[in-house]
């Protein structure tokens, strides 16, 4: 192919990253192994946090305006441990903020760019179609977008640092008795984080339940009926009686962080480079800033008539988003760990700790800061 860039991977992130670059004229082949499927309009669990800057991402390639009719505004979030003594609130107004973020399904996001970019004359589709088949020109820039088991990180031949977190997560569509006002509930047990992210219907929420694996596997075995009691009870009756309404689903959790994010004529965005932990919901957003940033890099380093291909260019990207994504795995791994341990002594700790952040105005918005993805490191469209 004569492409400029060559995507492997159409989900949000390998989609978003065609509509930047189709923007800035470049062209580009998008390679998906699967063929699209829009004819399901079932209620679906499958859903994305999308804070506010990367609102602004899909804004700026003229897509929110379509997704933002049937997403759930996110105006707080409230998060508790299983002694009850330590809580954090988390509140957009306290940061001058209509709301936090927007809960959208992936199915809607995923639709609504391909129709966008299927229109789009600097875009070509090979879907259903497999990489390996694939005949690539010598000058193309491969981006793997292909997710965790990602072909085109094994043929950079780039290491991974793993890290199993022996749990797996549950999701569901949840139906509640109280309305859920547009809060999302996240409580930690001793056996991993069980959250509910608000959708459009009042009454309707997006479960992921992270559990130790054997704890998991018994949850999935339960009937409908006792699932729903014992979700009821592990979020101690906050939106009162809780009834499972859609099929459940479970996948293995892992965090994985690729030890470079670039080599000679390849570079890695989303989860094809990182992995985390989804109790805070970051994971596409930190993909969806690999993804304004790289095309920024790419941006500039055209307008200043030099090869996008070149390792020297490629590594500005990757320099500009590996420092930030460590740091919200790190982030991400201490909270889980703060807030898991069933001592006693560090219950104390945990509780004089936690709740020390949230009467402290400041530590509560620096967190709602990164939360929200305000950086200073990102495109100038971004800030």
């Amino acid at each position: 192919m004569k492409d400029d860039v060559v995507i492997v991977g159409a989900g949000i992130v390998g989609l978003t990253l065609a509509a930047l670059l189709a923007k800035n004229n470049f062209s580009v082949s998008i390679i998906e192994e699967k063929k699209f499927n829009f004819s399901e309009n079932n209620l679906t669990a499958r859903v994305s946090a999308i804070h506010l800057t990367s609102v602004k991402l899909l804004e700026h390639i003229n897509v929110w305006a379509k997704l933002e009719k049937n997403a759930a505004p996110l105006y707080e979030m409230k998060i508790w441990d299983h002694t009850q003594n330590a809580h954090l609130h988390f509140d957009s107004r306290d940061v001058n903020e209509l709301q936090m973020g927007f809960i959208v399904e992936n199915r809607a996001i995923i639709k609504t760019l391909y129709e966008k970019l299927n229109a789009d004359k600097n875009i070509t589709f090979f879907c259903p179609h497999v990489p390996n088949d694939f005949v690539f020109e010598q000058n193309n820039l491969i981006i793997g977008a292909d997710g965790a088991n990602s072909w085109v990180r094994k043929q950079m031949l780039v290491n991974v640092k793993l890290r199993s977190y022996q749990q797996k997560a549950i999701i569901a569509v949840i139906e509640s008795e109280k309305p859920h006002e547009n809060i999302a509930i996240q409580k930690f047990l001793t056996t991993g984080p069980v959250a509910l992210l608000p959708l459009k219907n009042k009454n309707h929420t997006a479960l992921v339940w992270s559990a130790d694996n054997l704890i998991s596997d018994e949850l999935m075995q339960k009937s409908d009926e006792k699932f729903s009691d014992e979700l009821t009870n592990a979020l101690d009756f906050k939106l009162g009686k809780l009834k499972n309404i859609t099929e459940r689903s479970q996948f293995v959790l892992t965090m994985q962080h690729a030890d470079d994010y670039v080599s000679e004529n390849c570079a890695l965005v989303g989860d094809a480079a990182h992995t985390i932990h989804p109790l805070a919901g970051l994971g596409v957003n930190l993909g969806l800033m690999d993804a304004a940033c790289l095309a920024q890099t790419l941006t500039d380093a055209r307008e200043n008539k030099k090869n996008i291909n070149d390792l020297r260019v490629l590594r500005r990207y990757a320099r500009s988003r590996k420092a930030d994504n460590s740091a919200v795995i790190c982030a991400m791994r201490a909270l889980q760990e703060i807030f898991a341990s069933n001592k006693n002594a560090f219950n104390f700790i945990r509780s004089f700790g936690v709740n020390a952040i949230d009467q402290s105005d400041f530590l509560k918005n620096q967190l709602m800061k990164l939360a929200m993805g305000k950086s200073k490191d990102l495109p100038i469209f971004l800030q």
